[in-house]
């Protein structure tokens, strides 16, 4: 078993965990520490190297997390950017920005609602909340990571290849074609720094995706 591969699958699983839970829900104290951390920059350093944009937006969320005002500041963010009541600025589902209309649960929402059932994935929120939200697809990432870390520990080359196969397929078909359009939304909308940033950090991650995966699934 090689440590390194086993060390990047480790990280994948946990930032695709890390940028999903920052879209899911407003922050508690427990995020903020996870925000805060060294073992999430080392993440993040292990994937783009240090100097990285990756470490440079990872330490900038660090600072805005460290504020004593951050968690009252930021539920109120929160809130304002995906719940409402006013229109959202930046809206977090798929379909928006790939079917050219403000609706949800549109023919995009049932194609990754597909592929979840493909993968034998559910959508916390299912059936009456859409599949495509931005926090979901990233779980759904943190999901096949997850099964490609263990299958890798437990080497089972197939189930490896499938994940890794699933998460290319998914990422390249879906999250890929309109996550930088949410990052350039939400950074124009001008109201958070801290979430413009976990979304930069979404695209930066998921654009560097598209060659580990590959990588991966050459060295596996």
């Amino acid at each position: 078993m090689d440590e390194a591969i086993e060390a990047l699958l480790a990280a994948r699983n946990f930032l695709y965990s890390y940028l999903s839970r920052a879209f899911a829900a407003e922050p508690d104290e427990a995020f903020l520490e996870i925000v805060k951390s060294d073992y999430t920059y080392d993440m993040w350093t292990l994937l783009d190297g240090r100097g990285g944009e990756a470490e440079k937006l990872q330490r900038a969320l660090a600072v805005l997390a460290e504020k004593p005002s951050a968690l009252a500041e930021l539920r109120s963010e929160y809130t304002r950017l995906f719940v409402g009541p006013d229109q959202l600025p930046a809206p977090p589902w798929e379909s928006i920005y790939v079917s050219g209309e403000a609706l949800l649960f549109q023919k995009s929402t049932l194609a990754v609602r597909d592929a979840y059932r493909a993968s034998g994935f559910r959508a916390a929120g299912y059936p009456r909340e859409a599949d495509d939200h931005i926090a979901t697809e990233l779980n759904f990432m943190a999901v096949l990571a997850e099964r490609a870390y263990r299958a890798y520990e437990s080497c089972e080359h197939g189930a490896l290849l499938d994940s890794l196969d699933a998460h290319e397929r998914f990422l390249g078909h879906h999250t890929a074609l309109w996550l930088g359009a949410f990052a350039e939304r939400l950074e124009a909308c001008g109201v958070s720094e801290f979430y413009a940033s976990f979304a930069a950090l979404s695209v930066l991650f998921c654009t560097h995706e598209s060659e580990v995966l590959k990588e991966l699934q050459d060295s596996v």
